[in-house]
């Protein structure tokens, strides 16, 4: 509920951001042009730009339909009408002769009114609205957090709250549109729709639309932030949930200490008997958030262990919970498998409706919480590194215990992590996070379509040939199809699985990976990845990093990936 309510108030903080400052003599102007008493222009526009965010955000947040597009296309396209839109304000007689050019001239008449600016027109307004929609989503943090956190996880529950967001926003620009449009209609001078007024109406969109396609605006919110006292991103986050792992310090507890949780709705448990955490009062408890395809976490895990064993008979316990990312990952068999192929004898608790994620208000694999012996954290990291703060601050805790560590050394002396500055990053394979992908056609949600394999691949970029079923958090080769990537990495692993075993065949720049020495362990010698069981699998393993080899899949019928990850 408070986020509803933030999310509204953040909508109008909104309008009085440094980057939507300058677009509201648009809004001004668009709904005083052509008849300063004309009540609906100023709805027009502001039920279209409402209209147009969540249009937006559901089209390019929560779909893959404009996957090829890159996002500096939306600011060129919202700048350029912003443009066109002075343009015809300045020159009404261009609208006329492009829509009698285009045939329509008579139905447009009838409908909108002979002029771009008569006073019946509703293009003008509904464009000038349509168009703002995607410049004003990037001024806001609430926004971006309901678009980053919350859209994955829930659908339903990010429409609410940018439904919200979207009200405030429209409300606060109706009524500064109503305002203007009042204030102008008393100052005879500026009410002449033909005169100077409307010429500076025209020159205003020209000059607004260059900032948008420029990216001054944004750049302007950026310089009023650092350089003045009026921090509109300091203020709008002020209405984002206060999370209690929120980081305060670099130092070993980097947070202020808060009652840890209790484990909620834990389905199974794996190496142990049901656990609650009220059992474990004075033991220093690591709480680990994992799930076993995410290679972050695989990495990670081994040092989970070490702690485990080195300091168990000390007051330490390891807890696991593994919250799945895909859907194979809810399956016991599966976790129970990747729990012993990882050789973990920690308790691991299975995560599968998020309800213990929730309530630790967890955000990301992998992310660990350090509780002291009476039950409060202490420190919360994400993701990897950091492994000598975090061990240094599990042998302070025990130490305050009464341990007596001084003939223990610490395991690790290295916060070294395997990811190199241009690495290629996680891939997504999936239609709802799936990204640099290149070939015809798009990628897209579909029961099966045939695609044909780009000739032209970029770092980063995938292709697909063949045919395949694209499901939201996997692709299913129908028939023996090809998957094309060209990598930056050392290393280079594939989640994927099969229902029945399978051969999938590796090609490094189109030769058997095999012979060149790079295959990874889980590669034969026939340069085969056997896969069956959906789990993670290492492909290649360069000598060292390595940018601008092209992995070459062979997949046969049936089988589905779901990402890549890397590794150097």
């Amino acid at each position: 509920m408070f986020l509803i309510l933030g999310a509204f108030i953040a909508g109008i903080l909104t309008v009085l951001a440094p980057c939507v400052l300058p677009l509201l003599p648009v809004i001004i102007g668009g709904s005083v042009s052509g008849d300063t008493k004309d009540k609906k222009r100023p709805l027009i526009i502001a039920g279209s730009l409402a209209i147009s965010l969540i249009i937006f955000t559901l089209l390019l947040k929560a779909t893959t339909l404009f996957i090829n597009i890159p996002p500096q296309a939306i600011t060129y396209f919202s700048g350029g009408i912003i443009i066109l839109l002075g343009l015809f304000t300045l020159f009404p007689f261009l609208y006329v002769r492009i829509v009698a050019k285009l045939g329509i001239e008579t139905s447009t008449q009838k409908a909108l009114g002979k002029s771009f600016n008569n006073k019946n027109s509703f293009i003008g307004p509904i464009l000038t609205g349509a168009v703002l929609g995607p410049v004003f989503s990037s001024c806001s943090p609430v926004y971006a957090y309901i678009v980053a956190s919350i859209l994955p996880v829930s659908l339903t529950k990010a429409l609410i709250y940018i439904t919200a967001y979207v009200i405030g926003l429209s409300l606060f620009l109706l009524i500064i549109g109503y305002f203007g449009q009042r204030l102008i209609g008393r100052v005879k001078v500026l009410s002449n729709p033909k005169g100077l007024f409307q010429r500076t109406i025209g020159l205003i969109f020209i000059f607004v639309g260059i900032l948008v396609i420029t990216g001054s605006a944004q750049s302007l919110q950026t310089y009023v932030t650092e350089h003045t006292p009026f921090n509109f991103n300091a203020i709008s986050a002020t209405f984002l949930p206060k999370t209690k792992n929120a980081i305060t310090s670099k130092g070993l507890f980097n947070i202020k200490p808060y009652k840890a949780p209790q484990f909620k709705d834990i389905s199974a448990w794996i190496n142990s008997k049901p656990l609650a955490l009220s059992h474990l009062k004075g033991k220093v408890v690591l709480v680990d958030f994992w799930t076993y395809s995410c290679i972050n976490c695989v990495r990670n895990n081994p040092y989970l262990e070490h702690w485990y064993k080195t300091y168990k008979k000390y007051g330490l316990v390891v807890v696991g919970i593994h919250a799945p990312e895909f859907s194979f990952e809810k399956v016991k068999s599966n976790v129970q498998a990747a729990v012993k192929a990882q050789h973990l004898t920690y308790p691991v608790g299975m995560d599968n409706n998020f309800a213990t994620w929730n309530a630790y208000n967890n955000q990301a694999w992998p992310t660990s919480y350090l509780i002291n012996s009476k039950g409060y954290i202490v420190r919360v990291h994400a993701g990897e590194g950091q492994y000598v703060q975090e061990e240094q601050a599990i042998r302070q805790l025990l130490t305050n215990d009464g341990a007596n560590l001084s003939d223990v050394k610490p395991t690790v002396s290295s916060n070294y992590v395997p990811i190199s500055k241009n690495q290629t990053p996680e891939t997504y394979l999936g239609s709802n996070r799936a990204s640099d992908y290149v070939g015809t056609p798009a990628l897209a949600a579909n029961p099966q379509a045939t695609f044909t394999l780009s000739n032209n691949l970029g770092i980063n970029d995938w292709s697909l040939g063949g045919t395949w079923k694209v499901q939201s958090q996997k692709i299913t080769a129908e028939g023996n199809s090809t998957l094309n990537i060209k990598v930056a990495a050392k290393y280079v692993y594939l989640v994927g699985g099969s229902p029945s075993s399978a051969n999938i065949g590796v090609y490094l720049n189109n030769k058997p990976i095999y012979g060149s020495g790079f295959a990874g362990p889980s590669v034969n010698k026939q340069s085969q990845l056997v896969i069956q069981q959906s789990t993670l699998y290492r492909l290649v393993s360069f000598k060292k990093f390595t940018k601008g080899d092209v992995i070459k899949l062979t997949v046969p019928n049936g089988v589905s990936l779901n990402v890549f990850t890397f590794g150097s």
